[in-house]
């Protein structure tokens, strides 16, 4: 049954890799060379993330003594574990598909990222799609490969075939053997050899590019985002920030001035920061919308100070979260909002403390997820969330309260982030 299962394995990661292929006919390089070369290096690679896969099987194969084979232990063991491989198979196949479609691109440190947020992970796919035919699905696909594999007799010789010594320790090297050359040799950036982002992409193993961001969770900036050279950049933006009341400090790539104020006297107003989540500036009757969809963020707009020209940095919320609170581009790879060694940084927080400010952050939810607690607490921020039992770190010197249930109105997986800001 082993064979069957390597060899189901492969052929379902090409057809799933010419699917990609097909989905994007418009974006990859469909000369011959680049296509063998594709499907080529993605069989190497699934060949590595099998091999990984099957190790319990074969240490299982190997250890197993020849009188047990086809007893009722046996039996149990192999058609449970072969069934629940297939189950997380098939569903981690139907997963790179959805991932696809949101980022086109492979598993990376986003896909750990929502391994890790279990409840709101499972909360979402609740809501976003027809769970019980989901897992039915699933269920019957596996069902299907177990009925392939017992006509083609696999089922059979699996509990009748005995194995010799030489046989058991052949096969055991093997593997052994191979998965240490992936672990030492290979890299999954390896795979990435194509000028073509989406031949590079489609050429790695779904599975095998999971564990890698596991382990490394990092993440090639240029490939994620447009850029420009350096030169061209600064140029651009030293332009759009000169101004007759401005005098840059020195030249080259930097942005530091010093600024003239002829502004009248400062005005200590209230600050409000409202992060929400896919909020596009185009659902708001300021920015052309005719629905009346954010009829209260419109009515603030005409009631306070509004920023017609601010853009959106990075693709996820927590790229958001750095953004609006540290001033910087998205950083490549993991958020600072979720690094270590976070605290104690010039935000957004620091400001407003000098000017004697409280600075409260609001979360709908519990605040572990997406280390914000951590994050927001470390810069001087006091707490009100939903904490469902996570408790601050005791370096965190930071108040946290409490919001309790019966004052949300609204809630779903993802809930909304809100910060405010009071004179003291």
């Amino acid at each position: 049954m082993l064979a069957h299962f390597v060899l189901w394995f492969l052929i379902v990661s090409q057809v799933l890799r010419i699917a990609f292929f097909i989905w994007q006919y418009d974006e990859v390089s469909w000369n011959i060379i680049n296509l063998f070369r594709t499907l080529l290096t993605g069989l190497f690679f699934d060949i590595g993330t099998v091999t990984f896969i099957s190790l319990t099987a074969i240490l299982y194969f190997a250890l197993m003594p020849n009188r047990l084979i086809g007893t009722l232990a046996d039996k149990v063991l192999v058609w449970f574990f072969t069934a629940l491989h297939l189950f997380i198979l098939v569903f981690a196949f139907f997963a790179e598909l959805t991932f696809w479609d949101e980022f086109r691109t492979r598993f990376n440190f986003i896909a750990v990222d929502y391994l890790i947020y279990t409840h709101e992970v499972v909360s979402n796919i609740e809501e976003s799609y027809p769970l019980p035919l989901l897992i039915g699905g699933v269920m019957l696909i596996t069902v299907l490969v177990l009925f392939l594999f017992y006509k083609r007799g696999a089922i059979k010789s699996t509990f009748t075939y005995t194995a010799s010594l030489k046989s058991r320790a052949t096969v055991l090297v093997t593997a052994v053997l191979i998965a240490v050359f992936y672990s030492a040799f290979i890299s999954n950036y390896q795979a990435e050899w194509s000028s073509n982002r989406y031949n590079s992409e489609i050429s790695k193993s779904g599975i095998y590019s999971f564990f890698a961001a596991f382990r490394n969770n990092q993440m090639k900036y240029n490939e994620f985002y447009t850029s420009i050279q350096n030169e061209k950049a600064f140029g651009l933006i030293r332009n759009k920030l000169a101004d007759s009341n401005s005098k840059y400090a020195n030249d080259g790539f930097s942005i530091h001035r010093t600024i003239t104020d002829s502004l009248p006297s400062e005005e200590k107003k209230n600050v409000v920061f409202i992060l929400v989540e896919s909020l596009s500036g185009s659902f708001l009757k300021e920015f052309g919308n005719t629905e009346n969809i954010t009829p209260f963020l419109d009515s603030l707009a005409q009631k306070s100070v509004f920023f017609e020209n601010l853009y959106a940095t990075g693709t996820r919320t927590v790229c958001g979260m750095e953004a609006v609170t540290l001033c910087i581009p998205p950083t490549p790879g993991q958020s600072i909002v979720k690094r270590p060694e976070n605290g104690n940084l010039f935000t957004v927080c620091s400001i407003f403390k000098q000017r004697n400010y409280d600075c409260n952050f609001f979360y709908g939810g519990d605040g572990y997820f997406d280390n914000m607690n951590s994050y927001f607490g470390g810069n001087g921020f006091n707490i009100y969330d939903r904490g469902r039992g996570s408790v601050l770190s005791d370096q965190i010197k930071t108040t946290r309260n409490n919001i309790d249930d019966s004052e949300v109105t609204f809630e779903n997986a993802w809930e909304s982030v809100t910060k405010i800001f009071s004179i003291k």
